[in-house]
């Protein structure tokens, strides 16, 4: 995907894709950054929180309508 990030149109002026990021909206023009569709903040952000989603383990599982044994 790289080569749609800097181009040419034909009169020779320089182009540059910029896509907005998933999580804030703000416009990403870096390769990596449109590559993922997710700015380097946001990405910090994701990771952050699966870490902490994975680390989240419940003392109990309740289901509704069970009764507890």
């Amino acid at each position: 995907m790289t080569d749609l990030v800097e181009g040419q149109l034909e009169d020779g002026t320089p182009t540059r894709l910029a896509v907005q990021c998933r999580r804030c909206g703000n416009w990403l023009v870096s390769a990596a950054s449109v590559n993922r569709r997710l700015g380097p903040t946001c990405a910090r952000h994701g990771i952050t929180q699966a870490r902490i989603e994975a680390e989240h383990y419940p003392l109990f599982e309740l289901t509704p309508g069970a009764a507890p044994a």
